[in-house]
């Protein structure tokens, strides 16, 4: 049940940030970015997630 519902979760919680606010570095891009960061276990530091980018 809890991964049933997980993915409703996320699109929660992204679903009122805005889709290009910023030129640069949108608000749903930085969640996005936080999210792979801190579920993938294969990611041991920020400089793997900016590789992996």
């Amino acid at each position: 049940m809890i991964i049933n519902s997980f993915p409703k979760i996320v699109k929660d919680i992204l679903r009122p940030l805005p889709k290009n606010d910023y030129p640069v570095l949108n608000s749903r891009l930085y969640v996005e970015c936080w999210l792979a960061y801190a579920l993938d276990n294969s990611l041991t530091s920020m400089r793997d997630l900016f590789t992996r980018l």
